[in-house]
């Protein structure tokens, strides 16, 4: 499908933390610079990669907001990843992993979602100031750091545990402190959170199920947001005894 683009926007106001290596002066010469395309990606859509035309020189792809999922098929199992604000993405990248084993990779749209797109001639652009790139270079370790941690989630033998841990990953990426606890703005699925964590739909129902009981985990009237209650040092002991939060 073609692709819908809004006016295009300075990555350094949509996303401050970019000028962590740049001075006052330098981020203030190079905000009119570092300007990018915004791609429009719409709720539901899978495979939303059709429009990107020449990677040659391409950073790749600054999520703004929203939320993708990046979905991987091998021997008929399907993991998934959760990509959000401040992921950086080079979808095109998928096809050219060399690997074995076949193994199918695709997309979905779960909330509407802007993507920055970085092009060679934003590339260009910001040449200047290599700050910038090394701040959307740390993009990519970070992402390789979260996975890390969600395959020593997936080692828990609890599904609650797993879960728990999960929301706790989410909050510290995306999560707002309210006054009920720390939000996690995302109405994700059962089946979602099943594919997330390794575990059939009715295992992650009866799991949220009790952790709403024990006062762990709840969802927020209105916007569905998911509210975690507690420290999670006290959550995850309380889990293991069995207890419901004081």
């Amino acid at each position: 499908m073609a692709a819908r683009f809004s006016r295009a926007v300075s990555l350094l106001e949509v996303d401050p933390d970019l000028i962590e290596h740049l001075d006052s002066e330098q981020a203030a010469a190079a905000r009119s610079r570092a300007v990018a395309r915004v791609a429009i990606l719409d709720d539901g859509e899978r495979d939303p990669w059709k429009w990107i035309g020449d990677t040659d020189g391409h950073l790749g792809l600054l999520i703004i907001d929203g939320l993708l999922t990046r979905n991987m098929r091998l021997l008929g199992r399907t993991t998934m990843e959760l990509l959000g604000a401040g992921d950086l993405v080079r979808p095109w990248d998928d096809v050219a992993e060399d690997a074995s084993v076949p193994q199918a990779v695709t997309w979905t749209v779960q909330l509407p979602t802007r993507v920055a797109v970085l092009d060679r001639p934003f590339v260009e652009r910001i040449a200047p100031w290599a700050g910038i790139t090394t701040a959307l270079v740390s993009r990519s370790a970070r992402r390789a750091q979260w996975l890390a941690r969600h395959l020593a989630i997936l080692e828990n033998p609890r599904v609650d545990a797993r879960l728990l841990l999960l929301f706790w990953q989410l909050a510290d990426r995306w999560g707002t402190v309210c006054a009920d606890g720390v939000a996690v703005p995302f109405q994700l699925t059962h089946t979602t959170l099943g594919r997330l964590v390794r575990a059939q739909r009715p295992s992650v129902t009866a799991s949220l199920h009790q952790l709403s009981e024990r006062g762990l985990l709840t969802r927020r009237q209105g916007d569905r947001a998911w509210i975690l209650h507690g420290d999670p040092d006290l959550q995850l002991r309380l889990l293991h005894d069995g207890k419901q939060r004081p």
